[in-house]
């Protein structure tokens, strides 16, 4: 990774009074030399939703990668653009260029995230003299750690072993760093997540140590400003990195499954397999989106050039998430075409306002199933799969302990549970190797299957085109 001096960067791009959008004003903004210095509870504010703003720009957007991009790997949502027929062209016809928007897509913002979290904890270490308790310095680490983690896994999500950058702690070094492997680097954020929730249970039950947050942390159910409730997010992100990294193709650790339980269960508040009450699967952290006006950043998925792969058709006879997928006008471009498209992308205030679940528990039901499964806890499994497909109008299924089987079972209401609302369905097939002509006919005559994104250009350059993974 290129070393850019990002120090205070998305701290300036931010109000201290804590705006879902990231844009303000310039009278809004603080400025660098308000935050020099000793830490004070008013920097480490800003520092604190800075470091919110920066992961929220993974989801922003018409088109981006992170969202998009890779939903087109997956072949459950395409963008068929007239005017950018790279939507197509760098997907599912032919592999990315690393120069283009593509093959550079859900990277750099990551490096922002990360270097935002990085300035953060520097400054924790430097705080005013008699402001801050050790539980809240304690807590606001753990906090700056958990977004970190975070960020270097969406870079995994989208590269998978083409291998991730680790960036170095000192901004004024700019020797590139080392591609790390994804068997080290995927341990990295275990280990990661894992030191913040240290930091976390430390604090105890205490809130963060400022007072403006966005709406998305507070409003759906459960108010992520007290730490206790936070600890429930750190280890929600753990269980599901545990998950697939018993999964990893490469190195597979089935002994991860039994942790990836304990942890998503912490998660879900201790609740027993099929106990967690449907009333609840949509209480999460989220992130809220702006429609309109000089604070505008839409709901990425609402967008007129978004459609559903006909593939998608194959929802049962009475699944109420059949809601989600819409008609739409049809559009056919290189030979894709499209008759549906999300409910979400059918254009209106409401639907570039809506917010979009970082990790919701309905998720979290089905992660545990899925580590269930994969733990030979057939029993259990089946009854938090159960707790979720019977929610939406459809008769139990009759547990069996055909671990294939079981999978099916697991990624259709997978799909449907979290259509439109992240990178899921892509980790996913390609953990049990579904991306492939097995599975999905050729979309194009040319489909080459793409799985995962390649190293952008300048990180390729900067390296003398030298980017094969570090590893041990």
């Amino acid at each position: 990774m290129k070393r850019y001096t990002f120090a205070l960067l998305a701290g300036i791009l931010v109000a201290a009074g804590c705006k879902d959008s990231t844009a303000v004003i310039p009278n809004d903004a603080p400025t660098a030399d308000a935050l020099a210095g000793q830490l004070t509870k008013s920097s480490l504010q800003t520092l604190a939703i800075a470091l919110l703003a920066a992961d929220r720009q993974t989801f922003v957007g018409t088109g981006s990668a992170y969202p998009i991009l890779a939903n087109i790997y997956s072949r459950d949502i395409y963008r068929l653009d007239p005017s950018e027929p790279r939507y197509l062209n760098e997907t599912i016809v032919a592999t990315p260029d690393r120069g283009s928007f593509a093959g550079g897509g859900g990277w750099a913002g990551q490096y922002v995230t990360i270097r935002q979290a990085n300035t953060t904890l520097a400054a924790l270490g430097n705080p005013s003299p008699n402001v801050f308790t050790a539980a809240e310095l304690a807590a606001a680490k753990g906090f700056a750690q958990t977004f970190k983690a975070i960020a270097y896994y969406r870079i995994l999500e989208m590269r998978d072993t083409i291998g991730v950058a680790l960036q170095k702690d000192d901004p004024t070094d700019v020797v590139p760093a080392d591609i790390i492997c994804k068997k080290n680097m995927i341990a990295y954020v275990a280990s990661l997540l894992d030191s913040a929730n240290t930091n976390l249970v430390a604090a105890g039950n205490i809130n963060f140590p400022w007072s403006a947050f966005p709406s998305g942390m507070t409003a759906f159910g459960r108010n992520y400003r007290s730490v206790p409730n936070f600890v429930l997010f750190n280890r929600g992100w753990k269980g599901k990195v545990d998950l697939y990294r018993g999964l990893d193709h490469q190195n597979p650790n089935p002994a991860l499954f039994t942790q990836a339980i304990t942890e998503l269960t912490q998660a879900l508040g201790g609740a027993a397999p099929g106990a967690v009450a449907p009333s609840t699967f949509q209480t999460g952290f989220y992130y809220v989106f702006v429609p309109a006006g000089t604070e505008a950043a839409p709901n990425p998925y609402s967008d007129t050039r978004i459609g559903i792969n006909t593939a998608l058709d194959s929802l049962r006879p009475g699944d109420t998430r059949a809601s989600k997928i819409v008609t739409r006008s049809t559009v056919t471009i290189q030979g894709i075409t499209l008759t549906k498209t999300l409910a979400r992308s059918v254009p209106n205030a409401a639907n570039q306002a809506a917010p979009l679940p970082v990790l919701k528990d309905e998720e979290l039901v089905l992660l545990r199933a899925q580590a269930e499964f994969e733990a030979g806890q057939f029993v259990q499994g089946y009854a938090d799969l159960n707790s979720v497909h019977t929610n939406y109008g459809l008769p139990a299924y009759v547990p069996g302990v055909d671990i294939n089987q079981a999978r099916n079972d697991l990624l259709y209401d997978k799909r449907y549970s979290l259509l439109g609302e992240g990178v899921q369905r892509l980790v996913d097939l390609r953990a049990y190797s579904r991306i492939n002509a097995a599975n999905y006919p050729k979309q194009t005559t040319t489909d080459v299957y793409n799985t995962a994104f390649p190293i952008p250009k300048a990180e390729f350059d900067a390296r003398n085109g030298n980017v094969t993974p570090v590893c041990n």
